[in-house]
């Protein structure tokens, strides 16, 4: 059943607070800013992000006594296309942005970066209202929950194809939210966030979230995604987000 806008989430887990951190003030640190969307400057953005959400991961996985994450990440420009493992070997396309287990491989295109930061990007049928341009962290967020998804692969969380998925997909999309949340709280005690980044990322999780709860590609309401990432944001450990892939809901 398609559950329609307006109509509360069914049970889920929950941050236990939403009140945000008190945010760092702006000029302190490497600042993750706002600074365009061109093409040399959003793949040099995203690559920034990227490096930190894989240094965050290795520093957690070893201190867990496991081997450091590796994964192949390609930007491709507007108009540009790569082939891989997945979707038959199909050229991608500018609205391509997703995690390949088949060849370790994250793609996601400066195009549809370019609609994430311009909170253009929307789950078909969401008509949450959009207050402004979600920004360059919403972007962040993005990347952060793509590389989730290949730690989760690493894991064995998300086993490799053909092998059947343990977890509905659903669950698995708000896990890596939630993990998006725990890189973004990183983030916050590095000193790299300006006021109003996670506004900026609560939008787009809002924004991308969906109803078609029937769908086996459904990836969580937008108050449920809103949730998962605040999860993982509020308590910056990994391990509060099990409940979004062990949970009944």
């Amino acid at each position: 059943m398609v559950t329609p806008p307006g109509t509360p989430d069914p049970a889920a887990p929950v941050p236990a607070t939403t009140q945000l951190p008190q945010q760092p003030r702006a000029g302190q640190g490497a600042q993750l800013r706002s600074t365009g969307d061109s093409r040399a400057t959003m793949s040099a953005f995203m690559t920034m992000v990227a490096t930190d959400v894989d240094k965050y991961w290795t520093k957690v996985l070893q201190a867990a006594g496991l081997p450091a994450p590796y994964v192949n990440v390609v930007f491709p420009g507007p108009g540009e296309s790569v082939q891989n493992a997945c979707d038959n070997n199909a050229p991608t396309t500018d609205d391509d942005a997703y995690y390949c287990p088949l060849d370790d491989s994250i793609v996601f295109s400066q195009a549809i970066a370019t609609k994430i930061w311009n909170g253009e990007l929307r789950a078909p049928g969401n008509t949450e209202a959009a207050t402004n341009l979600s920004g360059d962290f919403s972007v962040a967020m993005a990347v952060a929950h793509e590389y989730a998804h290949n730690v989760q692969t690493e894991l064995g969380i998300v086993p490799l194809p053909p092998a059947d998925l343990n977890y509905p997909v659903y669950k698995t999309e708000l896990h890596a939210d939630c993990w998006a949340g725990v890189w973004a709280n990183s983030a916050y005690y590095e000193g790299i966030l300006e006021a109003g980044d996670i506004e900026e990322a609560i939008q787009a999780t809002m924004l991308v979230g969906d109803y078609n709860t029937s769908s086996r590609g459904h990836h969580g309401t937008p108050m449920q995604r809103h949730a998962a990432f605040m999860t993982g944001y509020n308590s910056g450990a990994p391990a509060s987000c099990d409940p979004w892939l062990l949970d009944s809901y």
